[in-house]
């Protein structure tokens, strides 16, 4: 990636002398929707279960820096009060839920935006891409170690409750060579 640039000086020398490397990486988080018209899509009492987050309270490990190039929202059926396991094993899939695709997103990141609220329809892009609903960032966003991670969905109305939504930032990030 040509804009380690925006990564602290220090971070860019141990990747120079191959302390550290970029890894290519996607930051992700599973959530039903439930009745809900406003949605946080990570919580500060999520942990590490496969399928529903790969992060801990919403935040990068201590010493992990990502540079975050892209963003995809997808939505699943579920059943009403869908448990994690079914969150997990739902099919992300398929064109973006109506609703939600005519919602709003935001995400900010250590009290700084970077996503502003904006209207979901970017994501659609339909199924015949590699990556649908996928929406790639003209300028890539640094996301700090133990920096909170919020990314809030903003709904005109619910989704019935039978509507999961996950969550995915692409990008690179920093891990031992």
């Amino acid at each position: 990636m040509e804009n380690t640039a925006l990564l602290p000086q220090e971070i860019q020398d141990a990747i120079k002398n191959k302390v550290l490397t970029l890894v290519d990486s996607v930051v992700y988080s599973a959530k039903p929707l439930k009745a809900s018209t406003t949605v946080e899509l990570m919580t500060p009492s999520d942990t590490q279960k496969v399928g529903t987050t790969n992060v801990n309270n919403r935040k990068l490990e201590a010493g992990q820096f990502m540079l975050v190039s892209g963003v995809r929202l997808a939505t699943a059926t579920v059943a009403q009060d869908a448990t994690d396991e079914q969150i997990a094993a739902a099919d992300f899939s398929g064109a973006l839920n109506a609703v939600v695709a005519n919602g709003e997103l935001d995400i900010i990141v250590a009290g700084k935006t970077i996503l502003p609220r904006n209207s979901n329809r970017r994501f659609v892009t339909g199924t015949a891409v590699a990556l649908n609903n996928y929406f790639a960032l003209d300028c890539p966003k640094l996301v700090v170690p133990q920096a909170e991670i919020v990314p809030t969905l903003y709904l005109s109305q619910s989704t019935g409750g039978t509507v999961a939504a996950r969550l995915e930032l692409h990008g690179v990030r920093t891990v031992r060579a």
